[in-house]
């Protein structure tokens, strides 16, 4: 970490590093340098809309990767979220950061960050994306943006599908390229993410393998079955670009003006979920398609092929912040379990397993566990099983910290809760009414912990998942490894997959 030392000592002497574009210069703070808006791709707007990312454009002398770029047009942010507007975007979008903790170091472990934010908002600009915290712990750390929403994740007549998955796949091809020159090791790259982002990585996980992108993978609440097939996806994009009063084609459209009138659908579509697409209940009608050359297989089993590493988990509570931001938890009726269960396609035994399991909470608890588990936490047990079945080297885990009992504990540890604990980012205002003021901050240090031990041995620290013990560690005030502490949601959510597979 000398190299990072000396630059702390003086700041206005910033590390130099080459890249296959040019030479970039970053900023040292407190034994890390971090480089920033460092361009992956050529702009993905004009010319190039709809279109794979192209080489990003290369430079002469020394470009300043200081200030972090643009994220990807989006409107203001998720809707369910917030209302302010939380990261500044341009059309020069497709940038990366780099944090290490020593640009002249060999051969680190590389992670890769893949945000969140459902398809249509989010970024890397941010510092709640900085892999500072990780870095000081001995890895470079990377997080990019990439094209979300109508441009990313439309099937736009025309234009290519899944085109902020093949920005991601391109980042992790800049990584491979690039990364040695700040102290990484192209062959020890751990891509991870949370929610959308780690069902990103779970659909090109087979294609960056193939290319030697990857080698293990993290995913945090993945939601890897909301997903949409090529006519389906296509279907969609007519009905949502019609929705958005712009014909079949957005690309004579004003950006700032789409985005405004995507604002204004979205809107629409929180408040009647099902006019989209019958899977998606109050998700997002931009979603993954699957297509002919990047994400081929929608299939759990043709997810994470066996090479790639795996650790893989949810949140106990992963669908009541969604449904107390929006009204359900509190005033869901009968009529609103029937919908999801009709929206998810619930098999008849499994709603039987759930009057059984579920009958005695209020119905917006029942509605909770319908979500949480026909979203994130069922697919998440069938992709382990699977993953580890196939040979893959496997490991679970649940978190299961409640939050701020200032509300009593109705968030629960609600999706997206385990982020600012693994970034370190316990104070920041956003997050405060779930981790309240007295957040444990050694649970942090012990995700944290987990997953750098994975990043660089493949083993996080404790016992392999296997379908004798399935061992899952549970991160709370105290941390413990418990077979099968999900049995009885697993008899009844993972049906389909009990009658598949011996």
């Amino acid at each position: 970490m000398g190299s990072a030392l000396a630059a702390d000592k003086n700041a206005m002497k910033p590390a130099l590093v080459t890249t296959a574009s040019g030479i970039v210069a970053g900023r040292a703070h407190d034994g890390v340098v971090s480089f920033k808006g460092i361009p992956y791709a050529a702009e993905p707007y004009g010319d190039n809309r709809f279109k794979p990312p192209q080489p990003p454009p290369a430079w002469d002398g020394v470009r300043e990767a200081f200030e972090y770029g643009p994220c990807a047009p989006q409107p203001n942010t998720y809707s369910l979220v917030d209302a302010t507007p939380l990261y500044p975007w341009g059309t020069d979008c497709l940038s990366l950061n780099v944090y290490t903790p020593d640009p002249g170091a060999a051969r680190l472990p590389v992670m890769v960050w893949v945000h969140a934010g459902g398809y249509i908002s989010g970024g890397a600009s941010t510092s709640r994306a900085d892999g500072s915290v990780f870095a000081r712990e001995g890895v470079v750390v990377v997080a990019m943006n990439y094209r979300l929403g109508v441009d990313g994740f439309l099937s736009v007549p025309g234009g290519i599908a899944n085109a902020g998955m093949h920005d991601v796949v391109a980042a992790l091809r800049w990584v491979s390229d690039n990364i040695a020159a700040f102290g990484g090791d192209p062959d020890a790259v751990t891509v991870f993410g949370n929610s959308s982002g780690s069902a990103i990585i779970a659909a090109i996980a087979k294609t960056a393998a193939g290319e030697g992108l990857i080698h293990r993978a993290v995913l945090q609440s993945p939601c890897p079955t909301l997903v949409v097939g090529a006519a389906e996806g296509r279907a969609i994009a007519k009905r949502v670009l019609a929705d958005l009063d712009v014909g079949t084609d957005p690309r004579d459209i004003p950006l700032r003006e789409l985005l405004g009138r995507r604002q204004r659908a979205l809107d629409v579509r929180f408040r009647d979920a099902r006019r989209w697409h019958p899977y998606t209940y109050w998700f997002s009608p931009y979603l993954p398609v699957v297509d002919e050359t990047l994400f081929t297989d929608s299939a759990l089993s043709e997810l994470i092929p066996p090479s790639v590493d795996l650790l893989i988990g949810t949140n106990r509570d992963e669908s009541r912040y969604f449904l107390m931001r929006n009204g359900q938890f509190t005033s869901a009726t009968e009529q609103d379990l029937i919908d999801a269960q009709n929206s998810y396609d619930v098999p008849e035994a499994c709603r039987a397993a759930a009057r059984s399991l579920y009958g005695h909470l209020p119905l917006g608890e029942q509605l909770a566990e319908t979500v949480t588990n026909w979203i994130w936490r069922g697919p998440a047990i069938e992709l382990t099983h699977l993953h580890a079945k196939s040979g893959g080297n496997t490991f679970a885990y649940e978190f299961t910290w409640q939050g701020s009992p200032a509300f009593d504990g109705r968030y629960g540890a609600a999706h997206f809760l385990e982020v600012p604990f693994l970034f370190g980012q316990l104070d920041d205002p956003a997050f405060a009414p779930q981790v309240g003021p007295d957040a444990p901050a050694d649970l942090g240090s012990a995700l944290r912990r987990g997953w750098i031990q994975f990043a660089r041995s493949g083993d996080p620290g404790w016992p392999r998942y296997d379908d004798e013990r399935r061992s899952v560690m549970t991160f709370d005030t105290s941390c413990r490894v418990e077979a099968d502490p999900r049995e009885y949601h697993r008899a009844a959510w993972d049906a389909q997959l009990e009658k598949s597979t011996p």
